[in-house]
């Protein structure tokens, strides 16, 4: 019997000795300070000396360590194990702490020949074998990191002043591809005098600002939602915005990703990215019900806290960066109403983001053969400026458009915003000369502010709900100048001189509330007090009306009012009566109402009236015959 065949189960066929581009059949490496192990293209041995004499005794098929790679932000080291199965090579990536007896062993289900009983002696050769293998640092964050030697920016290398040499090794595709001339030959060709596209692109640059500026102070992610039909450039326009810093598609570890995932899956596509943009594709295809949280989550550049299986707080992921969001559909379609989303999200709806099909065409071709080289120059313009000089810049902008836009209690907010692409416009013309138009940029920005202003203000959005609703249910309000019709009472309707109260029961108005998608109803409560839009009691949101005596309530379904006077809690909303009147909400008259009005006066009347009066001013004390 072979000794081979005495370490344990035979392989079921003969090794072939054939040779291996890796290590020739006559090589022959040896490692350990007396040479322990032999390794050749089919084998690898282990030392053994007996009675004076030595021996080389096989320990597995062949295996080395081919590359070890250190992680720069966390120091884990990863081996690339090359190992030979069914007479092919092959190679897989471990983790140090798996060069463990227990834990190699699992390596057998991908045909490294390890098993218990060469575990310990493959664990000695490895760790004796590494120290010659080449080495390399990798990164696995993207973007922007502050460190003693100034800011460094992590692309598919680490660009910078004294930058250490690492890769780029993790969930995108950076490599950049072709050259710069060639990327700045299409942005001359098929974007500049588009300023919707320039728009774009700028979005896609911002995300450097925004990541560089995360390093000084506290900077929300910016978060731009381009919706609308199909063929309309949509996509093509995130393809170009993207195109500076890495691949611009959704295959090859592209930098457009997909909603349709979990809520955590997507989460996870911002990890440790600190200014490099990314697009997040098919909105409309998400199952999600609700974006809320996430848009909260994603502007705010970190994840929720989770606890580990041990009680601790599990690790958070971080980010500072541009997200440009695709769908056919609003994303507030899909979010409550809270004011702050909409300070949080700029979305630009039913735009024409291409010029013409060819247009189109030209970008998505021609963008794949050369990305990733545009973004590498702009990121070293900005380190020659420095973070203080970026922020100066941006802050110029923002009080140019604070000046200009609306005024609103989101001015401030929204011009910082705003200011931060007009700057990263502004320096990209600086750094790659490209000659995007800042003026037309900036009154396209002013175009979706004002769209976006009208849906922003929540109270003002609930009332004209309110008002739209009592006007399309106006017969499930009971009133006391007309027989009620309606199958369910919803309130009541009182006339005063300038204005109608409307009480609408307490269950239905909230019930109204959940349907414009009001998450907060205090919030706009509050608001129409302050506002003189809601009639209250002291202290208080509510009020009382008596809905109905009880006939009539057991007629329409409602339960028996509270209190002595059978009164209903109620909010009582006021509204303009003359408004109303024009959607044929009036008080019907009684017939001994409409015989005290004054009569109007035909024409006939009012010239016997005035003769009447001149006669009367000639001959003050006679009666006129």
């Amino acid at each position: 019997m072979k000794s081979y065949e005495r370490q344990g189960t035979p392989p079921k066929r003969k090794l072939k000795k054939k040779s291996f581009s890796f290590l020739q059949k006559s090589q022959e490496e040896y490692y350990g300070s007396n040479q322990n192990f032999k390794l050749t293209s089919d084998l690898l041995f282990i030392k053994e000396e007996k009675d004076g004499k030595v021996s080389y005794k096989p320990v597995s098929k062949y295996m080395k360590i081919s590359q070890v790679e250190q992680a720069e932000e966390t120091n884990d080291v990863t081996l690339t194990l090359e190992y030979s199965y069914l007479d092919k090579k092959r190679s897989i990536e471990v983790t140090r702490d798996q060069l463990h007896p227990n834990d190699i062993q699992k390596l057998s289900k991908k045909g490294v020949d390890v098993f218990y009983h060469n575990a310990k002696q493959l664990i000695q050769y490895l760790r004796i074998q590494e120290e010659s293998a080449p080495y390399t640092t990798v990164h696995t964050h993207m973007g922007w990191q502050d460190t003693p030697n100034g800011l460094l920016y992590k692309h598919q290398k680490i660009i910078g002043e004294n930058a250490p040499t690492s890769s780029y090794k993790g969930d995108y595709n950076l490599k950049p591809k072709g050259n710069l001339a060639g990327w700045k030959s299409i942005v001359a060709d098929e974007v500049i005098g588009n300023v919707n596209l320039e728009l774009a692109l700028t979005m896609g640059f911002s995300a450097a600002v925004v990541g560089m500026l995360s390093t000084l102070k506290d900077a929300d992610t910016l978060i731009m939602h381009i919706c609308g039909k199909s063929t309309r450039g949509k996509t093509t326009a995130a393809q170009l915005a993207v195109s500076p810093f890495g691949r611009p598609s959704k295959t090859s570890k592209g930098l457009i990703k997909s909603w349709n995932a979990t809520g955590n899956a997507v989460v996870s596509y911002l990890r440790n990215n600190y200014g490099v943009p990314i697009v997040l594709d098919e909105a409309s295809m998400s199952n999600l019900k609700d974006f809320t949280s996430l848009i909260y989550t994603f502007a705010e550049n970190r994840e929720k806290d989770r606890m580990t299986k041990e009680g601790g707080l599990r690790d958070q992921g971080n980010w500072s960066t541009t997200i440009i969001s695709i769908a056919e559909h609003s994303i507030f379609q899909k979010t409550n109403a809270n004011e702050g989303l909409r300070v949080r999200v700029f979305e630009f709806a039913n735009t024409t983001w291409t010029n013409s099909g060819e247009n189109a065409d030209n970008l998505k071709r021609r963008l794949l053969d050369h990305y990733g080289h545009a973004g590498i120059e702009f990121v070293r313009y900005l380190q020659s400026l420095d973070v203080e000089e970026v922020e100066e810049r941006c802050n110029r902008w923002k009080d140019r458009c604070e000046e200009t836009l609306p005024d609103s209690d989101f001015v401030t907010r929204v011009s910082e915003k705003f200011g931060m692409i007009l700057a990263t416009a502004d320096l990209v013309n600086e750094s790659l000369g490209l000659g995007l138009n800042l003026e037309q940029m900036m009154e396209r920005l002013h175009e979706v502010e004002q769209e976006i202003s009208m849906e922003r203000n929540q109270s003002d959005k609930a009332y004209h709900f309110m008002l739209e609703q009592v006007i399309k249910n106006y017969g499930n309000f009971r009133s006391h100048d007309r027989v009620f019709t309606g199958r369910e009472c919803w309130g009541v309707i009182k006339y005063e001189t300038d204005h109608i109260e409307v009480a609408v029961l307490k269950h239905q108005f909230h019930r109204l509330m959940k349907e414009a998608s009001v998450s907060d109803p205090k919030v706009v409560l509050e608001q129409w007090r302050e506002e003189k839009r809601l009639k209250t009691e002291p202290n208080k949101f509510t009020n009382r009306r008596k809905v109905g005596t009880k006939e009539f309530r057991k007629k329409v379904g409602l339960p028996e009012g509270t209190g002595t006077r059978g009164q209903d809690v109620v909010y009582v909303l006021l509204f303009d009566r003359k408004q109303l009147k024009q959607f044929g909400i009036r008080k019907v008259l009684k017939s001994e109402e409409i015989s005290k009005m004054q009569r109007l006066m035909l024409p006939r009347d009012v010239a016997t009236k005035k003769r009447k009066k001149k006669d009367n001013g000639n001959f003050p004390n006679q009666i006129t015959r």
